[in-house]
């Protein structure tokens, strides 16, 4: 009896790391965590995006990110009332993501890789390429999963 050949493993489906929700304020961020049943893990402000960054705790699922932008773009997102802003997918290395997409013809938004709210580094693929979604790499430093763990 002859075996026929395995067929190729098909790459594994990227892991998503949390979604990110963009909020007008603490208070309409308090309003929808309430609502969701979620708790707040830990928080972060990034400079370079004029945010402040909340995770929830994931409780075994990719947790929300709610952002609160006090300036910048992200304060006009969907005319200054928040919504869906990304999804944000793990990658073993940022650096190579890039080279990935430069030779898709595509580029990340940012020059220089940004330190995010927690123990990760992160950079977004702008939306043109992906009608409208935008999508954010992550990729963790120290180990760390980028949550409640930080000091």
């Amino acid at each position: 009896m002859t075996l026929a050949p395995l067929a190729p493993l098909a790459p594994l489906a990227p892991v998503l790391h949390h979604v990110g929700i963009v909020v007008p304020d603490g208070d309409e961020m308090a309003l929808m965590m309430a609502a969701l049943g979620l708790e707040e893990d830990y928080r972060g402000y990034v400079p370079q995006f004029h945010a402040l960054c909340v995770f929830t705790k994931g409780n075994g699922a990719s947790p929300i990110e709610f952002v609160i932008p006090d300036g910048g773009p992200l304060l006009r997102f969907n005319k200054g009332m928040g919504g869906m802003h990304h999804l944000a997918y793990l990658v073993d290395s940022l650096d190579a993501k890039a080279a990935e997409l430069a030779a898709e013809g595509k580029k990340l938004l940012e020059t220089e890789h940004v330190q995010g709210a927690g123990r990760f580094l992160c950079n977004f693929l702008s939306p043109v390429y992906t009608r409208g979604l935008t999508i954010e790499y992550i990729q963790l430093q120290d180990g760390g999963a980028g949550t409640g763990d930080l000091p």
